[in-house]
């Protein structure tokens, strides 16, 4: 049996189709959502910041831009 991409394509998409499209628990879980927010458990989180600002970086020369996938070396 062989394998390529039109076919695995079709076999996501049939199993998509079947899948069901809507979740029950949606409401349930923005409704929580909601309610946890009103409640005053939730404090914002104050960051720090700990490294040293990275230096600017020298502009890049004016190169000819590679061909994508040149730098690439796959070997079997």
């Amino acid at each position: 049996m062989q394998l390529n991409g039109a076919n695995l394509l079709i076999a996501a998409q049939q199993a998509a189709r079947q899948a069901p499209q809507a979740q029950p628990n949606a409401k349930a879980f923005a409704s929580a959502l909601a309610d946890h927010a009103k409640g005053d458990s939730f404090a914002p989180l104050d960051f720090k910041q700990t490294a040293e600002p990275a230096a600017p970086r020298p502009a890049a020369a004016s190169a000819q831009p590679a061909r994508m996938g040149s730098q690439l070396d796959i070997r079997i």
